[in-house]
């Protein structure tokens, strides 16, 4: 029952990768936080940046810009980190996203979204839900569960897990 009344929030968080505006579902999204020095993970993904301590948790920071295949950029003041909740094959991992700028948070109703442009094989689009456009610009719909792959969040889940036990 619970899960069906996050899907149900129409409220959604936009941020910035790059020149492109993003929506997370206001469910998955735990806090926004400024950022703050990242402890680097050895012989990570280049887009894991590290893990950070949110309130005596380990927490795996990504950049979202490299995961999206983006160049990678200095921070500036609006660079902040987006927590979120990602659920797949049964595990649940918070996770960090670094994102350019954080814009809002508006609601979108079912009947705005649009499908997701058939995109071609090079680029994947699975974690693109849909589309909405606001001021003659288009909103991208993250599927927030499938930004990552099943192997991806299990090596998250392991970074945070051996961080935690390093920690002790």
């Amino acid at each position: 029952m619970e899960k069906d009344k996050k899907e149900e929030i129409n409220a959604h968080l936009i941020f910035k990768i790059g020149e492109e505006d993003f929506a997370a579902n206001a469910s998955k999204v735990q806090r926004i936080l400024e950022l703050q020095p990242i402890t680097s993970i050895p012989k990570a993904q280049n887009y894991m940046k590290g893990v950070i301590n949110l309130m005596g948790k380990v927490l795996p920071v990504i950049d979202a810009r490299l995961k999206m295949g983006l160049p990678e950029k200095e921070p500036d003041n609006n660079t902040c980190i987006v927590v979120l909740e990602i659920r797949k094959g049964g595990k649940v991992v918070e996770t960090g996203i670094i994102v350019d700028a954080v814009q809002s948070v508006i609601d979108i109703q079912k009947e705005d979204i649009k499908n997701p442009p058939a995109l071609g094989v090079e680029v994947n689009s699975d974690f693109i839900s849909g589309m909405v456009e606001q001021e003659n610009k288009f909103i991208m719909l993250l599927d927030v569960d499938n930004v990552f792959s099943s192997e991806e969040i299990v090596t998250l889940k392991e970074v945070a897990d051996a961080a935690v036990i390093e920690e002790k």
